[in-house]
């Protein structure tokens, strides 16, 4: 039983701690789940993603303010002390309009509404109110690579009363922007220190709902990528979707990856990663005459899938066992294969608390199991369209080596895109970064 079913729900800041309390208990392996808000209204339940969002995309900068007023390293801490730190400091240093007495009050209450031992409640109130000591006064523009500013996604932050961040420029930026540093040592070597420090402050972007395909509407402002709008922020997706049917939920850098295969022709399409179908979609209304067969290993994914070929009728669901039985009959392989998602941090921002070497080796066998496994499905004159969300070379480039050394395949076409926008710009100025790849059989 987890925390989440041991307690019905009370408020906006219980389900954040239950949930961070969870996540806590699994680090460093967190991955996005639902938040359990049971019967929150709207504006609670909104409150709750808040806290519970900006705590995974700054687990480390949190951490670090909070160990200046900790006797025990934080490793040594109870998940529900941990836990308890990081909702209450994600409130104080990065949410706008929240009381710092509601703050430090109610999550004092959860810890011992919780059954924290004797001195928790003490130790988490010390912590908060020393957050609150260190905050200092807010700044319009904040210096991310400052030992004694924390940034925010807005572009401002707070002016700190102590030069809390390490001397280590290197070190520092992974503390503010919440990266690991052996993700940051990695983007340093691969393409220098400027732009690995500009990818990291792109991290704590706050990401836009990027629509494509729908033209002028009231709603949407302009995005640099033609073609492309930005919801307002208080504007109904669902209005503006009803307004423009095939317009489509997607960022601009990863709605560049099919159109590489549009001077193809292949009859028979499988998309074997399809998640919840938007390149699958893309895919049906470039290539009409084709069979777009689609699938997932994520069941939840697969009912997503199953009504989107209700409404398109070149999409065909297949369970992923069957798709794999296909052998020969593929002309176009598409693989937008399970990643280290470093491309799209800020959308998937607790990829940064659970990344490091193994775990990005192990990813690089699963992309190349997953990949051995589904070129039986290729015809004659076939082709490969990889596609991933990331920055890593192992994941991107070293894929298309592998597979024209192993398995004889051509490249016929790449593009990595690096993501672009910090905190502060437009939202007109935010892309993923990710990669495509077109090979040949």
């Amino acid at each position: 039983m987890t925390e989440s079913d041991a307690h019905p729900t009370s408020s906006a800041r219980d389900v954040a701690c239950r949930h961070l309390l969870d996540a806590a208990r699994a680090y460093p392996s967190v991955f996005p789940r639902p938040i359990s808000a049971g019967s929150l209204e709207p504006r609670d339940r909104r409150l709750a993603e808040a806290i519970v969002n900006e705590a995974m995309a700054r687990w480390f900068t949190i951490r670090t303010l909070a160990d200046s007023a900790l006797r025990t390293p934080w490793d040594r801490l109870e998940p529900m002390v941990q836990a308890a730190l990081l909702s209450g400091g994600a409130q104080l240093l990065l949410l706008d309009r929240v009381p710092d007495h509601a703050v430090v009050g109610e999550t004092v209450e959860w810890v011992k509404r919780s059954g924290g031992r004797r001195g928790t409640a003490g130790l988490v109130n010390a912590v908060l109110r020393r957050i609150i000591e260190l905050r200092g006064e807010p700044v319009e523009h904040a210096d991310g690579t400052a030992r004694d500013q924390l940034l925010r996604s807005n572009g401002g932050g707070w002016k700190l009363t102590e030069d809390v961040f390490d001397e280590d420029p290197l070190h520092r930026m992974a503390e503010q922007t919440g990266h690991s540093t052996v993700l940051l040592q990695r983007w340093q070597q691969a393409m220098g220190r400027e732009e690995a420090f500009r990818i990291a402050l792109h991290g704590l972007c706050a990401p836009p709902i990027v629509v494509h395909g729908a033209g002028r509407d009231d709603a949407l402002l302009p995005h640099e990528a033609p073609g492309f709008g930005v919801l307002a922020g208080d504007a109904s997706l669902e209005e503006v979707l009803e307004r423009h049917p095939d317009a489509i939920v997607q960022d601009a850098t990863t709605a560049r990856a099919v159109p590489v295969a549009d001077g193809l022709d292949p009859k028979v399409i499988l998309d074997l990663c399809a998640g919840h179908g938007t390149k699958s979609l893309q895919l049906a209304r470039r290539h009409p005459d084709s069979r777009v067969i689609v699938s997932d290993t994520d069941d939840r994914r697969m009912e997503d899938l199953d009504r989107l070929a209700e409404r398109i009728g070149n999409i065909e669901v297949m369970e992923p066992s069957d798709a794999r039985g296909l052998r020969g009959e593929v002309d176009l392989l598409v693989l937008d294969v399970p990643c280290s998602n470093t491309g799209v941090l800020p959308r998937r921002r607790e990829a940064r608390i659970r990344f490091n070497e193994g775990r990005l080796q192990d990813l690089v066998d699963l992309q190349r199991q997953i990949t051995a496994d589904a070129i039986a499905t290729l015809n004659t004159n076939a082709h490969i369209l990889y596609i991933t969300c990331s920055l890593e070379a192992q994941e991107n480039e070293a894929m298309h080596r592998w597979l024209t050394k192993w398995h004889g395949h051509e490249l016929v076409h790449e593009t990595s895109v690096l993501p672009t926008g910090l905190p502060g710009d437009p939202p007109s100025a935010y892309r993923d970064g990710g990669y495509v790849a077109l090979l040949r059989t």
